[in-house]
């Protein structure tokens, strides 16, 4: 209910209209009262295009999220820049793989930047600090940690494992609900929708899990060859085996020699698929294809604008391709979550 101010005459008397403006200043200063101011969104950083996608599902309209590293690219090429450390200096919190996926530019902005709350670069970037979230402290036991270190072992060796877990959709998942405590962490009051963002966005990615493994589980133990050493995780998430690299080690250009043996094996396995990431040229690979006959499938390994889900979903219906591996039938519940990387 509205409170009723006398009307105060300017010059004697009031008038209707001197009652009709103390009316309208109470009603706006009653409502200015009752409503809570919205806290600004929180600005957040990820190193990654698929670690961006989940936290502006889970934050909504509470998170504004920004790309340290524009796009999906190479990461072991990225250069640091004082763009990046200002982003940081800026920003309220950071999202990043971890792993030493960022080794070429994350541990020297850290340290410069100077902020403990955001951690420590030094060797490696697997520790973050209170407004620093490290993706990989959740997927469990990393793939290829290796026994020993040294410089044989190639250019882009991780001592702490194989970082690309993003290409796991299980990882993925385990990765949000880390992503959800964090946001709630730094955004108390919004904790409850941040849960329910969480549980929308799980049970879509839940629903096409079950679809895509359907769809390559006639695939399982069949062999297929990577340029890089960026797919083990999703082969382990869906059975399959990897058999060899155009890379002879991580980061090194592949020989002559090397092709023609990779080819050799290729032909001898019966290998009908070969991932390869737009920032990898495909003349390094030589008379590979014509060699064998194989499907090379050109996509990064991360996703871009297009989101987790839809790249996803889009990787999975391309290595299909390769077998001729035909797409299950869904129910109609299911159909807008698994129809996203049909296009």
């Amino acid at each position: 209910m509205v409170a009723d101010f006398p009307m105060v005459a300017l010059h004697g008397q009031a008038s209707p209209r001197d009652g009709l403006v103390m009316r309208m200043f109470s009603i706006c200063l009653v409502a200015g009262l009752m409503s809570t101011p919205q806290a600004d969104p929180l600005q957040i950083l990820a190193t990654t295009p698929d670690l961006a996608d989940v936290v502006r599902h889970i934050g909504g309209d509470a998170v504004e999220v920004q790309l340290l590293v524009p796009g999906a690219v190479d990461p072991h090429k990225v250069i640091p820049k004082a763009s990046m450390l200002l982003k940081l200096k800026r920003a309220d919190a950071l999202v990043s793989m971890g792993l030493g996926f960022e080794h070429a530019f994350l541990p020297a902005l850290l340290e410069k930047v100077g902020r403990d709350d955001l951690g420590r670069g030094a060797s490696d970037v697997s520790q973050g600090g209170s407004r620093h979230l490290v993706g990989s402290d959740f997927i469990g036991q990393p793939l290829e940690v290796p026994t020993q270190l040294d410089r044989g072992a190639g250019v882009d060796v991780h001592p702490l494992g194989n970082p690309h877990w993003n290409t796991s959709p299980q990882l993925m998942r385990k990765y949000a609900v880390g992503a959800r405590d964090f946001v709630s962490s730094l955004r108390p009051a919004s904790a409850e929708v941040f849960s329910t963002n969480w549980k929308k966005w799980d049970a879509e990615l839940g629903k096409s899990i079950e679809h895509w493994q359907a769809w390559l589980a006639p695939a399982r133990g069949k062999p297929l060859v990577t340029y890089h050493r960026s797919w083990p995780y999703f082969a382990d998430a869906f059975g399959l085996v990897i058999s060899g690299e155009v890379e002879p080690k991580p980061g090194m250009s592949p020989t002559t020699r090397h092709l023609a043996q990779l080819a050799q094996s290729m032909i001898e396995l019966d290998v009908q698929l070969l991932l390869l990431e737009p920032w990898y040229s495909e003349s390094k690979l030589g008379n590979v294809p014509k060699m064998t006959k194989v499907s090379v499938i050109k996509i990064a390994s991360m996703s871009g604008k297009e989101g987790y889900l839809s790249w996803m979903g889009r990787l999975v219906r391309q290595v299909a391709s390769a077998w001729d591996l035909a797409e299950p039938r869904v129910g109609k519940e299911e159909e807008s979550s698994v129809k996203k990387g049909a296009d």
